[in-house]
Order: C-alpha cells, then structure tokens, then sequence
C-alpha cells in the first residue's frame, strides 16, 4: 500500500509498503500488464517489486504509463518526459519524478549487512559515527547509490569516486557530497530520513 507521498513543484516522491501478495497486486494492475508481469518475472521477489512500483506510478500521477529501460538499465517513461528514478528493497519501493535531469533515489532496509560491506563504498576521508554506525553507513550507501543513479554513469567506483561530507545523522537532514571522477565535480545535497525499518535517499 502507499505509505508515503510527497508533491511539490520540483518532484513527486512516493513509498509502497509491499504487504499484499503478487496475486493482489496483479488484480490492481490492468490485465494485459499484469499477463505482461506474469510472463517475464519468474521470481516471487521480482514480480512483487515490478508489479508495486508500477502501482506506485499509478498512484503518484494518477493514470497507468509504461516503464521503459534504456541499454544501460536506467529507466523511462512512454511519452512523458519527466525523469523516473526507482529503488526497491526488502519490502518497500520507492519512486520519484522530476524534470530535473538529474535525479535519484535509494531506499534501504535497515540491517547490519551494511557492515560487511563496507569497504566497497566508504573511504578513508569519510566518517563514520561510532555511536550510530548502522544507520551512518546504510545512509553513506544509499546516498552513493542515489548518486550513482543521478548520473547513470557505469564503471564507478563507490569508495573513490563518490566522496561524503562529514555529518552527523539525525531523524532527517541533507547530506553534502559530489562526484571525482569528473573535471567539474559535481556537487550534490542528498536529502534523506530514516524511518524504524528503512532509511531513504534522494536528490533532485
């Protein structure tokens, strides 16, 4: 179900709980998309997260537009010129629209997974806070990702090309980072906020 949604000028930013079966969330969709989802997503998870995030678009502009995918993954809509970012995690999808050419978002379930990943995404310049570890690095990585999604650009690098400001996490806040691979290093201020099951990322 729609948990979460926000309207203002520059974006539209939506969050789907996923608690309903694929079978419920099929009946919602159209019949030729829902036959479409049952025929390419032969995985539980995939159908679940395909047939939400389409739910969630509907929901956010109000009528049914197809989901497209260029060469390199990123996605776009059939005759609607705003940018789509989409990002899915354990039990939630989130979506966001926005005409600015570059825009992103990331949704990660809290865990602490993260940790043992960490030295693919976290420098040697970045801080982490000791006293709120978890969140601080679920937060440094969502943060990547929804750069990386920004700038759809492949063969990044996490942990060198992508550099975080020092910040200590709250409830909800912007985080200052930009890109070094570029000669114009893009700057970036990721907005975020953390919920008690997930954390979330965007920019716009």
């Amino acid at each position: 179900m729609l948990i979460y949604k926000e309207t203002n000028d520059n974006y539209i930013l939506g969050i789907w709980k996923i608690e309903e079966s694929a079978d419920t969330l099929l009946s919602l969709l159209d019949k030729d998309t829902s036959e479409d989802f049952r025929r390419i997503y032969t995985s539980e998870n995939r159908l679940l997260e395909k047939a939400a995030t389409k739910l969630l678009l509907n929901e956010l502009i109000g009528s049914s537009v197809r989901i497209l995918y260029k060469p390199n993954g990123k996605p776009y809509l059939e005759n609607d010129s705003r940018n789509i970012s989409i990002s899915h995690t354990k039990g939630y999808a989130a979506v966001i629209l926005s005409g600015c050419e570059r825009s992103g978002i990331d949704i990660e379930y809290i865990s602490d997974r993260v940790k043992r990943i960490q030295s693919r995404f976290i420098s040697a310049k970045e801080y982490i806070d000791p006293d709120n570890e978890i969140n601080h690095l679920l937060l440094h990585w969502s943060a990547k990702e929804t750069m990386y999604k920004a700038l759809s650009r492949e063969g990044v690098v996490l942990n060198e090309d992508f550099i975080i400001e020092k910040f200590i996490p709250s409830d909800s806040g912007i985080i200052a980072a930009k890109e070094t691979f570029s000669e114009k290093q893009l700057c970036f201020n990721i907005q975020y906020f953390i919920s008690d099951d997930y954390v979330l990322t965007y920019t716009v």
